[in-house]
């Protein structure tokens, strides 16, 4: 039977009276047993479009939706965020991961308050290291970099940390010189010879990019992943092609590294809709996360889908 829950208004009535003050003990009140049934983990799947409007809201405790954000001002945020007491961006994103931010602080303030104010987290944090905001001009810039013979954007990364790097060069190449519309992408800005840039996500067509996947030589979706986060890859062929060419030829990571391993089409491999409902009920999941972890752990069966809103039409999102 499908799972029955309150409505948003009893539901958001029955949680505010927990004064919970955040995310993260939200969090932590669903997995201590405690929360009645039809009070959903997940409100903000579950309540959607029927009322939902964010955690401050659910929670009461009077923080802006993110699905509707204001932020503070500039000053007000950063008056706020340098009370915190914080010593380096680590810290901050820890702080942020922790679900006691404000939603109405920016986790991302480089894009939030950029020409607004944004003068590096020196300056947001109130450590005193404000960042050098004149930078040389990109052709200079590359000239130098091109020298040291860096070969993806990881080098770059570690480079950059070293103390090496000149002030007047952007750790954040990718941010610096998009502001004066002179970047062309990690292959020119090193000079690896991957020059093709593609903004705004344009990418090769599905067999071009696969010929190219495949000269890599890539064993496993592991591989995959540990060669697009090494920088190497270029940016027109799409690090999460399963999205990108789905209904475009796309049939399993077998078939993209040609590994053999070729995955049968989703509308034939699937159990029908009853039979997968009835194997997964018998598994005692009470909520999406748990959901997630099962299907991470290797134990689910290959014929199940992970996720099943997408692969049935029968789906009715509860």
């Amino acid at each position: 039977m499908k799972k029955q829950f309150r409505d948003f208004e009893s539901a958001q009535e029955f949680v505010q009276s927990l004064g919970l003050k955040s995310k993260k003990e939200w969090k932590e009140y669903c997995k201590s047993g405690d929360k009645p049934d039809d009070i959903p983990s997940s409100p903000d799947i579950i309540y959607k479009n029927k009322g939902w409007n964010g955690y401050g809201d659910w929670l009461g405790t009077g923080n802006i939706s993110p699905g509707s954000i204001r932020y503070r001002p500039f000053n007000e945020s950063k008056k706020f965020v340098q009370s915190l007491g914080l010593k380096s961006l680590k810290e901050w994103k820890e702080y942020c991961k922790s679900g006691d931010k404000p939603d109405d602080i920016p986790s991302s303030p480089y894009q939030i308050f950029e020409n607004k104010g944004w003068n590096g987290y020196g300056d947001w944090l109130g450590t005193g290291k404000v960042r050098n905001t004149k930078f040389h001009p990109y052709k200079e810039a590359r000239e130098f970099v091109r020298s040291l013979n860096l070969k993806s954007s990881r080098e770059w990364r570690t480079y950059s940390k070293s103390g090496n790097k000149p002030d007047d060069i952007p750790a954040n190449p990718e941010i610096g010189y998009k502001r004066q519309q002179t970047w062309k992408g990690w292959g020119d800005f090193l000079g690896t010879g991957s020059t093709r840039f593609t903004p705004k996500g344009s990418f090769r067509s599905f067999d071009e990019s696969k010929k190219f996947v495949q000269k890599l030589g890539l064993k496993n979706q592991k591989e995959w992943n540990d060669y697009c986060k090494s920088g190497a890859k270029p940016d027109d062929i799409p690090s999460s092609p399963y999205q990108i060419f789905e209904n475009k030829g796309w049939i399993g990571y077998g078939d993209w590294l040609g590994t053999g391993r070729i995955q049968k089409r989703r509308t034939e491999e699937w159990r029908p809709f009853a039979e997968a409902r009835e194997f997964v009920r018998k598994l005692g999941i009470k909520n999406y996360d748990e959901w997630f972890e099962y299907c991470k752990s290797g134990n689910k069966p290959k014929d199940i889908p992970s996720i099943p809103w997408k692969a049935y039409k029968e789906w009715n999102k509860e």
